[in-house]
């Protein structure tokens, strides 16, 4: 007996010490789903999702709102560590909603995370913003109007009633992306809804839309041109073909004025017509043979170009238009 506890007591001291674990919380089939809900609502990762959730007691409302914020956070700081490099890639963001259209600029620094969902985004948020402003500047004009928005002007621009401003965006944006990202520019043209119609061209690769709103059109180039419309008013489809080809041209021939519909190539010699540039008196990008103003009264009805915006993305020196 006494041999038989002895052993009982040698076999307790060689065994080795208890180890405790702290087991992780089991998520349930309802937590799953929330789980994916949140991963697709802010794209971060899975674990911040799950740490989000844990810490709000599963409520998707507190739990995307804790995300937000902590992303808004890191991308401040990333934005500070990133802020000096430059910026050459991108797309220009065109939007049109009836007699107002806008047209916007975001940069990145490589054309890899300018085709991403995430950049995309942030272009469509900031089309979106300018349209808002757009819409609340003023009343709907007698003629034709242009406005021009820098950068800080629009980073303080917000997406919707009650969203974040446009810099908010921008830091959740650089905080998942990892690269300097920039609001460069915006614009918007506004014709009167009786007669007036705005032409839009976008050029360069074509990403697929990501809106679940009003699609935002997206290139490298793009231009809007606003035009008044004669009566009888030709049709949709006509309006549509022929302004834009007019935006085409402007996109590939770079105007910087629009001129009048008198108005010839200065000179004869083909230097002097590639060095044109009042719109209307340019040779016409798809028919060579005409003007552009020629092409316009034979096309048009006549329809009468007021006035245009083309946005290059990247471009050192951004070039006047009227």
């Amino acid at each position: 007996m006494q041999r038989a506890a002895l052993r009982a007591l040698c076999g307790a001291a060689r065994a080795p010490p208890a180890r405790f674990f702290r087991a992780a919380l089991p998520v349930l089939a309802a937590d799953k789903e929330s789980l994916l809900q949140l991963r697709r609502r802010t794209g971060l990762p899975f674990l911040r999702c799950q740490e989000a959730l844990l810490r709000c007691g599963g409520d998707m409302g507190q739990a995307e709102a804790w995300l937000q914020e902590q992303a808004r956070q890191q991308g401040w700081s990333k934005a500070t560590q990133v802020g000096g490099r430059r910026t050459r890639e991108g797309l220009v963001g065109l939007l049109r909603e009836g007699p107002a259209a806008v047209m916007v600029e975001v940069n990145c620094e490589t054309d890899f995370v300018a085709r991403t969902p995430e950049f995309q985004r942030l272009v469509e948020e900031a089309a979106l913003g300018t349209m808002a402003h757009c819409r609340a500047a003023a009343a709907p004009p007698a003629a034709c109007t242009k406005h021009m928005l820098q950068a800080d002007e629009l980073a303080q621009l917000r997406t919707g009633a009650g969203g974040g401003p446009l810099r908010d965006h921008l830091a959740l944006a650089i905080g998942k992306l990892g690269e300097n990202l920039t609001l460069r520019r915006a614009a918007w043209l506004r014709v009167p809804e009786g007669d007036g119609y705005i032409a839009a061209y976008t050029h360069g690769w074509l990403p697929a839309p990501v809106a679940t709103g009003p699609p935002v059109a997206m290139g490298t180039y793009g231009a809007l041109v606003a035009c008044q419309v004669p009566e009888p008013r030709p049709s949709v489809a006509t309006l549509e073909e022929v302004g834009r080809k007019v935006a085409q041209h402007v996109v590939g021939m770079a105007p910087t004025a629009v001129g009048t519909p008198q108005d010839q190539p200065r000179g004869g010699g083909e230097e002097e017509e590639e060095e044109e540039t009042r719109l209307l008196a340019q040779s016409f990008l798809l028919e060579p043979g005409l003007t552009v103003g020629q092409f316009l009264g034979a096309r048009g009805g006549p329809l009468a170009v007021r006035d245009f915006l083309r946005f290059h993305c990247g471009e050192e020196t951004p070039p006047s238009a009227g």
